[in-house]
């Protein structure tokens, strides 16, 4: 059966809506560097001598803070709310870049460190509600095919956007892309500040373009809804969730893998160790074999999830982690560069752990349920300063071990716990 709201929604605004989300998620991609928290601002607060926990802490704050935007759903449920949400949440992007960029320009370097803890979390609440309002935009105003299309497009072309970017942040900070292209670099902290800066018009770009979407007209019951926490709905959600056998198994599965991942840092950090040159002069190579392999290994994920099993994909994203984290620890050199792109095409293990538990779940729940799989991620975020703590400790090449170890339960978890083809279960 159609849904009598989608379909009321014209063929030409369905396509706008698809232009909206690809193109604002793109520009997204585009400032990867920045709003991919991790390795730039690790390589920053490096330069200024902070120790590795320090440098782990702006990923932290990052998941710390992912919470906020279930939050800001439960206050403001309304569908209306839908496009002033998101343009806010671009707006507010780009001015925290901006702010940022004035930061490093004017003020003292002391400013550096708070400054790089806040952007992080500024970039946490936005990223989250971003995503939720463009999902849910593509949710209300497009036909199922038409949304098909819409992904297809926006994740094969996407990942492509955040190579450019890679790129170019790597001839700002380096003035050297891989002997291929070169110009002059800029120094710190003029790098800093248009790298930081160019967030600003990229998402102010993408303020306009949302103007352009068109959202459904909304039904009698949803035009009646009203701001604050409905608790009942919410009690029974949660019930919903922690009950059902099959999705809090993927989800530790993707909980440890997502906690495994969290290694980026460190990686960039023992840059160098391995190759004696500071990390931030590889940041931009980093980041460009990170989506460079993501957008390869995307189609290649696809194309076994649908000719296997769902579980397949779930294993071989976090095998593929593991691969990388391996490569880095034994692969000496510039070659030790690829454990980058190994690990950014395992970092679709979100995709995948979160398609196995949308399958897992009832349809009036799915909303829900991947609402709550992003929310426990907050239980990882003190993942990033554990590995600086190994890290400070028994150095890098002991938090790469400690790495690998959580991504194998992972793996053993997933194998011997979840059958290859999800089910829904009754939790209720």
């Amino acid at each position: 059966m159609s849904d009598p709201q989608v379909s009321s929604v014209p063929e030409s605004a369905q396509f706008r809506n698809g232009l909206v989300f690809m193109l604002a998620t793109s520009l997204t991609y585009l400032i990867a560097p920045v709003t991919y928290v991790g390795v730039l601002h690790a390589t920053i607060l490096e330069s200024l001598d902070a120790s590795d926990t320090v440098a782990n802490l702006p990923e932290a704050v990052y998941l710390w803070v992912t919470p906020i935007p279930l939050l800001i759903a439960w206050f403001w449920p309304s569908p209306k709310l839908l496009r002033p949400m998101l343009t806010w949440a671009m707006f507010v992007k780009g001015a925290a870049g901006a702010i940022a960029a004035l930061v490093f320009a004017f003020a003292p370097k002391s400013f550096w460190i708070p400054v790089l803890l806040i952007h992080p979390g500024i970039i946490g609440i936005t990223g989250g509600v971003q995503p939720m309002c463009l999902w849910e935009l593509i949710g209300r105003g497009m036909t199922p095919k038409m949304r098909g299309l819409t992904l297809g497009w926006t994740y094969g072309i996407g990942p492509l956007f955040a190579v450019l970017g890679s790129c170019a942040s790597q001839l700002i900070l380096k003035g050297d892309f891989l002997g291929m292209l070169k110009v002059t670099a800029l120094s710190p902290p003029w790098s800093y500040v248009l790298l930081f800066g160019l967030s600003c018009p990229a998402m102010l770009l993408s303020v306009v373009l949302v103007q352009m979407a068109q959202v459904p007209p909304l039904s009698a019951s949803e035009s009646n809804v009203k701001s604050g926490v409905r608790w009942h709905e919410i009690l029974q959600g949660l019930r919903a969730y922690f009950l059902n056998p099959l999705i809090m198994t993927a989800a530790i599965g993707f909980l440890l893998t997502y906690g495994g991942s969290m290694i980026m840092t460190n990686m960039s950090l023992y840059a160098r160790e391995t190759l004696g040159e500071a990390p931030e002069k590889y940041a931009g190579i980093q980041l460009a074999l990170r989506f460079g392999f993501k957008c390869v290994m995307g189609f290649a994920l696809g194309w076994l999830v649908t000719r296997m099993h769902a579980r397949a994909s779930m294993m071989a994203t976090t095998l593929i982690c593991i691969a990388g984290i391996a490569w880095a620890l034994f692969v000496p050199g510039k070659w030790y560069l690829l454990s980058f792109g190994l690990l950014g095409g395992g970092e679709l293990f979100y995709v995948y752990y979160l398609n196995y538990i949308v399958s897992c779940s009832k349809p009036e729940r799915m909303r829900e349920n991947t609402a709550y799989t992003n929310l426990i991620t907050v239980t990882i975020g003190i993942m990033p300063i554990l590995f600086g703590l190994v890290s400070d400790r028994f150095g890098l090449q002991a938090s790469f071990v400690f790495a690998i170890t959580i991504l194998l339960m992972a793996v053993i978890l997933v194998q011997t716990r979840l059958p290859k083809h999800p089910r829904v279960a009754d939790a209720d």
